[in-house]
C-alpha cells in the first residue's frame, strides 16, 4: 500500500545524491580538539547552524510573528545561502536544487490533491446535507448531539482536510443551536477535536500523515526496499483505539468541563442578522395540502411565517390554513435558514428574476450581504421601482432593517438608509455589484446547493481510492491525484474553484520545511542526535524509546504547526529506530498519530482557534478538556503501536 517517489516523472530525492550524508562524530556536540579532521569541524559548524535555524523557526512558528509559509521559506533560504566555515570557505548546507526540492516532492502533490478532492466533497453539498440532518435529528438530547458532532466530524475528517471540516460544520452547529435554543459552547470544541481525531485514521486525513509517509518512502527507497511509504489504512487500528479512549474520557467526565454560554451571546454576527424573504410553494411541493402546524420547519424558533399571499389576497399565517401550489409565504429568518429553504424542492424564490433548478445547481452562485449606502438613490424607493434584478443580475433573497420585523413584501418595501439586503447571483457579477454607488458590500460567501448526482460521483471516487488502497492496485501517490483530476473533469468542482480550495499557505509551509529534514539527514545531525538518545537510553525497551519520541511530538504540536513538527521529528524518529535496532515503521506510524494531538491550546491548530470565538472558550477550557486527550493519545500510541506494527 506504499508508493514509490522515484516512479513519479521528474522526481529525484535529494537524499539519493552522490554526496550522501556525512557521518556523525562519535560524540555529537563535543568541541573538536587538536588533530580533529576538518570534516568533523565542518560537521559541527553545520550542527550549530541547523540548531540556530531550528530555534528561530520554532520561535516564529510559536509566536506567529510571521505567516507559517513565510517562515518555512526563510528556513529554505537559510539552508541554501552560503556562509563562512572554519576552513575559511563559504558553503551552504544544501545546494539550491536540494533546497527547493520540496516543491517538487510527492508529498506536496498529494497535499494539493487532498485539498482539491476534499473541496469537491464540500462543493457538491453532500457534507452539509448529511450534517444538517444528523445534527437536527440528534438535537433532542445534549449527549446525543455531542456524540453526533464528534462522530460526524471524525468521520468527515478521515477524507476531508481537518480545517475544512470545521468550517463546514461550525455554521451547521450554530444554526441548530439557535433553532433549539442550545449553548454552542457545549458542542463546538468537540467539532475541533473530532476533526483532529479523524485526521489520524487515514493517509489523506491530514497533511502531516502524507509528509511522514513521504519521508519514510524515501528512506525505504534508499535501502532498496520494494514496498515504500505508509499504507492508506496503516494508521487506522491505532487511531481507532485513540478515538475510543478519548471519547470514553469525554463522555464520562470531560463534557462536565465545557462551559455553558447562551446561544444568543455566542452566535456569530452573520447568523444573528435576520431577513424577510418571499418563498413560493412549487407545483410539485410535498407540503401542498398541509397546514402550517403540520410542518416541522414551521415550528422552529429561527424562522417565522409572517403572512401568506394567495393571488391578490394577503392572509395572516394561520396554523390551520392549508398550503396550495403558488402560495407565497413571507418568512423571516437568518441567512442559513433562508439558504436551506431555497435549496428545498418545496420552494422557489418569489422574485421578478426567477431562480430555476438550473441556476440552483450552478457552482458559481454566491450570496452577498449589502448595506444601503448614505445618500443612496435607492432610499425611499422599492426594489421593484429601481429594476435592481434586471440591472445587476442579482436576486434579492431578503431584507433586514436594524433587526426589526418588516410587515411588507420585501420587493415592495421602500428602502431606508441602514437596510441590509441579502442577494443571490453569479460570482462573475460581484465586481459589477461592488461598483454600485448605492450599496456597500458587507461580505459574500459561496452558495453551495446540494447536487445529489455529483455527490454520488464524489463518494464513488472516494470508494475507488479506498478499494485500490486495500487491493494494492494503485498506490495513494497515484490514486489521490487521479481522483482530484476526475472530480474536475466530472464537474464536481470547477478548475478555478479547485485553486481556491487549496490552502496554499499550508502547501508552501510543507514544501518549505521539507528541505530542513533533508539537511538533518545530509549533515548527519539526525543520526548523531539519535545515537546520543539511544546511548542515554541504553538497555531500555524500544517501547520506552518510542514513548520518549512520541512525548516530544505531543509537546511540540501544542505550540507549532503539526506538519512542521512531522518534518522536524521524522528524521530523528527514523534514526532512533535504526540505532536501537527496531523497525522504523512503528516509530513513523506513532509519530503520525501524536502530531495530530493538538488539543491543549487554542493556537495549536487552525481547528482549535476557529471555534474559540463562537464558542466563547478560554485557554483553560482547552487545557482541561484537551490535556487529558493529548495524554491518552500519547499513551495509546506508545502501547498499542508496537502490538499492531512490531519492532
Amino acid at each position: 500500500m506504499g508508493y514509490n517517489p522515484t516512479a513519479v516523472p521528474g522526481f529525484a530525492s535529494p537524499l539519493l545524491s552522490p554526496r550522501g550524508p556525512k557521518s556523525p562524530p562519535d560524540l555529537p556536540g563535543k568541541k573538536p580538539e587538536a588533530g580533529v579532521s576538518s570534516g568533523n569541524v565542518d560537521t559541527l559548524a553545520d550542527y550549530i547552524a541547523l540548531g540556530l535555524i531550528l530555534a528561530a523557526a520554532l520561535y516564529l512558528f510559536w509566536q506567529h510573528k510571521l505567516r507559517t509559509d513565510v517562515t518555512a521559506l526563510l528556513v529554505t533560504l537559510a539552508l541554501i545561502l552560503p556562509w563562512p566555515h572554519p576552513d575559511g570557505k563559504w558553503r551552504s548546507i544544501l545546494t539550491y536544487q536540494e533546497g527547493f526540492s520540496g516543491f517538487g516532492s510527492v508529498a506536496v502533490v498529494m497535499v494539493v490533491s487532498m485539498f482539491v478532492f476534499g473541496g469537491a466533497i464540500v462543493r457538491t453539498g453532500a457534507a452539509e446535507f448529511l450534517g444538517t440532518r444528523l445534527f437536527r435529528f440528534c438535537a433532542r438530547h445534549e449527549l446525543l448531539l455531542q456524540a453526533a458532532v464528534l462522530v460526524g466530524t471524525t468521520g468527515a475528517s478521515m477524507f476531508v482536510n481537518d480545517t475544512t471540516v470545521v468550517l463546514i460544520f461550525m455554521p451547521l452547529i450554530l444554526a441548530v443551536c439557535k433553532e433549539k435554543n442550545l449553548s454552542p459552547s457545549r458542542y463546538l470544541l468537540l467539532a475541533a477535536y473530532g476533526s483532529l481525531l479523524g485526521g489520524q485514521w487515514t493517509l489523506i486525513g491530514t497533511r502531516s500523515n502524507i509528509v511522514i509517509s513521504d519521508y519514510f518512502a524515501r528512506q525505504q527507497n534508499a535501502a532498496g526496499q520494494a514496498v515504500l511509504g505508509l499504507g492508506f489504512f496503516d494508521f487506522t487500528p491505532i487511531a481507532a483505539v485513540v478515538f475510543a479512549a478519548c471519547a470514553a474520557y469525554f463522555f464520562l467526565y470531560g463534557r462536565k468541563l465545557l462551559p455553558t454560554v447562551s446561544a444568543r451571546v455566542a452566535e456569530a454576527e452573520e447568523l444573528a442578522r435576520e431577513y424577510l424573504t418571499e418563498a413560493e410553494v412549487t407545483a410539485k411541493s410535498s407540503i401542498a395540502g398541509k397546514t402550517l402546524d403540520q410542518l416541522d420547519w414551521a415550528q422552529r424558533a429561527d424562522v417565522a411565517v409572517i403572512e401568506l399571499i394567495r393571488g391578490d389576497d394577503r392572509m395572516p399565517a394561520s396554523k390551520w390554513l392549508k398550503l396550495q401550489p403558488g402560495d407565497v409565504l413571507v418568512m423571516q429568518g437568518a441567512v442559513p435558514v433562508i439558504s436551506e429553504l431555497l435549496k428545498s424542492p418545496d420552494f422557489q424564490l418569489k422574485e421578478e428574476v426567477k431562480i430555476d433548478v438550473k441556476m440552483l445547481r450552478s457552482m458559481d452562485l454566491v450570496t452577498v450581504e449589502a448595506l444601503l449606502a448614505p445618500r443612496s438613490d435607492y432610499a425611499g424607493r422599492s426594489l421593484e421601482q429601481v429594476d435592481f434584478s434586471r440591472d445587476y443580475g442579482f436576486t434579492v433573497m431578503g431584507i433586514s432593517r436594524h433587526g426589526k420585523t418588516i410587515h411588507e413584501r420585501p420587493m415592495a418595501t421602500r428602502l431606508r438608509f441602514g437596510d441590509s439586503l441579502l442577494l443571490l447571483g453569479y460570482v462573475a457579477g460581484v465586481d459589477r455589484l461592488a461598483r454600485n454607488p448605492n450599496l456597500m458590500i458587507l461580505g459574500q460567501r459561496p452558495f453551495l446547493p446540494v447536487s445529489k448526482a455529483k455527490a454520488l460521483i464524489t463518494i464513488a471516487l472516494l470508494a475507488g481510492v479506498i478499494a485500490t488502497a486495500i487491493s494494492g492496485l494503485l498506490s495513494p501517490a497515484v490514486s489521490i491525484p487521479l481522483v482530484a483530476m476526475l472530480v474536475i473533469l466530472f464537474g464536481c468542482v470547477k478548475v478555478e474553484d479547485a485553486y481556491k480550495t487549496v490552502d496554499w499557505q499550508a502547501v508552501v509551509t510543507v514544501a518549505g520545511m521539507i528541505p530542513f529534514g533533508v539537511a538533518l539527514e545530509k549533515t548527519g545531525a539526525a543520526a548523531g542526535l539519535a545515537h546520543a538518545i539511544v546511548g542515554a537510553l541504553a538497555g531500555i525497551s524500544p517501547t520506552v524509546v518510542l514513548g520518549v519520541i512520541l512525548l516530544l511530538a505531543v509537546v511540540l504540536t501544542q505550540l507549532i504547526e503539526n506538519a512542521a513538527v512531522a518534518i522536524i521529528l521524522a528524521p530523528l524518529a527514523y534514526q532512533v529506530a535504526k540505532e536501537s535496532g527496531a523497525d522504523p515503521k512503528p516509530f513513523m506510524v506513532g509519530l503520525a498519530i501524536c502530531v495530530s494531538a493538538a488539543f491543549c491550546t487554542p493556537i495549536a491548530h487552525e481547528c482549535t482557534i476557529l471555534v474559540m470565538g463562537p464558542g466563547r472558550y478560554e485557554f483553560k477550557h482547552y487545557l482541561r478538556v484537551g490535556g487529558v486527550m493529548a495524554i491518552l493519545t500519547w499513551l495509546v500510541a506508545t502501547v498499542v503501536t508496537p502490538w499492531v506494527w512490531p519492532f
